[in-house]
């Protein structure tokens, strides 16, 4: 007997918010630190939502459910995103909140302070003035992703005073091999941390010691720039001298906290504007990656050869603070050649006959930092649209027609990876047959493996 396959469909706003309303007043009073709104009214508000979706509308936070430490411009602003505010924070439990088990109910608070721990939780708080208004400067979430989309929908300039933008240098990412500093603990006092700092060095990061209470005194002196040739501090979240509340009450920076795989409640600090920076530490702790960067105003550079992630010259990326997107792969009317110099690394160019489809990577970059990675590029490099195989056109890494005139060509392998592995399986295939020959060099050539491969 066949069976009916069928497609459940998502829970609705509606449906979330009911359940919320269940959770929070179920054979009790509501928690203290929160004002629930009127049931009815945030009932219709939610079925507003299913129906903004339903018609099409791009919702970054449907039927997600929040509460606000204001009733102002930041709810319209989760509303506006799709958003449910299911009541108001009172400020004076606020640095309470991560320890109370009502904030299961909810997928994220805006709350005005710092929390004294992160009870599981994900706490942001993105660089001062980014957030308009004083009221919600926090964002408390189940995970990272949810508080970098809910920090991402508040953030903007305010009409009603005065607020910061993101500066055309903004960082995306400190890349595979960020340069992190942790206070000087005994491991045996404080076996979690320890492990954290094992985590953090075994995911590729050059973690170093630092005595934090010297460098805030160095940091806070008149043209003192924070953190120095540090990407981000990483400290426990309480227990430590100073704590991170005392080094963020004294110094521009973002920040955040949370309770990483080890068990260790900590706090990731990062400069101001390097927000991103502080949730790609907090995500290689814990797991979770949010999709999209923050902020959200960079640039797509699709590049090729040595510029990828592993190549000698990837690091001209992740100086620019540039940030990995994902694989990109250009329509069929394109080559891939061999240029000459140091180090080796192919042109690419459009193909009026012929070509075939070539895989590079996508990066996001700011408008100043696509500038700099312009003026550093060497002949016959240059910068130009690639039409992409998903039938849009990126900025990318191009070669000057002329000098890819009399280059091999190679755009059968796909991609430079693979044909690097060609290479290195060719190199060792003649170094074997040169011993079996008893050092004398063999005339025979190798056989060219099959080009496509795997170019991940």
């Amino acid at each position: 007997m066949e069976t009916e396959s069928f497609v459940v469909p998502p829970i609705s706003a509606y449906q979330r918010t009911v359940a919320a309303y269940e959770g929070m007043t179920r054979g009790r009073r509501g928690p203290s630190w929160l004002t629930l709104r009127g049931r009815e009214d945030v009932l219709v508000e939610a079925k507003i939502v299913d129906q903004r979706g339903q018609n099409g509308e791009n919702l970054p936070l449907a039927g997600t459910i929040v509460a606000a430490a204001e009733a102002g411009e930041h709810g319209q602003r989760l509303v506006q995103a799709g958003a449910v505010v299911l009541g108001h924070v009172d400020a004076t439990g606020a640095a309470e909140l991560a320890g109370d088990p009502d904030l299961g109910v909810l997928d994220a608070v805006l709350t005005p302070r710092w929390p004294r721990r992160s009870g599981g939780l994900v706490a942001f708080r993105p660089t001062t003035g980014l957030l308009p208004g004083k009221a919600a400067s926090h964002v408390l979430a189940a995970d990272v992703a949810v508080a970098q989309r809910v920090a991402a929908a508040v953030t903007g300039p305010s009409a009603h005073g005065p607020s910061r933008t993101w500066p055309p240098a903004v960082r995306f990412g400190a890349g595979d091999h960020p340069r992190i500093a942790v206070p000087d603990i005994d491991p045996e006092l404080r076996p979690a941390f320890a492990a954290t700092v094992d985590t953090l060095r075994a995911v590729g990061a050059d973690v170093s010691t630092i005595d934090l209470a010297a460098g805030l005194r160095r940091w806070k002196k008149r043209g003192a720039v924070p953190f120095e040739e540090l990407d981000a501090v990483v400290v426990p979240l309480a227990g430590a001298l100073p704590t991170p509340t005392t080094v963020l009450g004294g110094l521009d920076l973002a920040a955040a906290a949370v309770t990483d795989r080890s068990g260790a409640e900590l706090a990731v600090l990062t400069r101001a504007f390097d927000d991103q920076v502080a949730l790609d530490v907090v995500a290689q702790l814990t797991g979770v990656q949010a999709e999209d960067p923050f902020p959200d105003t960079g640039v797509e550079l699709v590049v090729f050869g040595a510029y990828l992630r592993g190549q000698p010259l990837n690091d001209r990326l992740t100086a620019i603070g540039g940030r990995f997107a994902g694989f990109a792969e250009t329509e069929g009317r394109y080559r891939m050649v061999v240029l000459p110099g140091e180090p080796p690394q192919p042109g690419v160019l459009r193909t009026a006959d012929g070509g075939g489809t070539v895989t590079g990577e996508r990066w996001i970059v700011s408008e100043a930092g696509l500038g700099r990675f312009l003026a550093g590029l060497p002949e016959p490099m240059t910068l130009g649209g690639i039409d992409l195989a998903e039938g849009r056109t990126a900025t990318g890494l191009l070669c000057d027609p002329v000098a890819a005139g009399d280059a091999t060509d190679i755009t059968d392998y796909g991609c430079w990876r693979a044909y690097l592995r060609y290479l290195s399986t060719r190199r060792s295939s003649t170094r074997g047959r040169d011993h079996r020959a008893g050092g004398r060099v063999s005339r025979r050539t190798a056989s060219v493996p099959a080009p496509r491969q795997a170019c991940g």
